[in-house]
């Protein structure tokens, strides 16, 4: 399945309300949410990571479908991607005992992050 043709039902299980990218920046920064800078740098985010690849203009690069499912799940993508599925919860090895059949990022969050993503043009 093209990964343009997977659409929020697919990536996160539910529909969210359109994001923000205010509190996808903040979701992106925070060690309580995605910690994404942990390992990503992005413009306008002072200390980042650079285990993953640097997401300037992201935005360009990417459409929102293509976004969204590298967020809430890159195995779709890359199966053997270093990067957490952070809105997966079948099938993952290595769970922390608190996130066992939760979600890391809700799909608020996902579309959130998404959203600030897209403005990274």
């Amino acid at each position: 399945m093209a990964v343009a043709a997977l659409g929020v039902a697919a990536c996160v299980g539910q529909v969210a309300p359109a994001g923000d990218p205010v509190r996808g920046r903040e979701v992106f920064v925070s060690r309580d949410a995605g910690h994404c800078v942990l390992c990503h740098a992005a413009p306008g985010v002072g200390v980042a990571g650079d285990v993953g690849p640097p997401l300037a203009r992201v935005g360009s690069r990417l459409g929102i479908e293509e976004l969204r499912v590298r967020v809430a799940d890159i195995t779709r993508v890359k199966p053997d991607a270093a990067m957490p599925a952070f809105h997966r919860t079948q099938e993952l090895r290595r769970v922390a005992p608190d996130y066992r059949g939760k979600p890391v990022l809700s799909a608020q969050q996902v579309e959130d992050v998404v959203a600030w993503l897209a403005t990274l043009k």
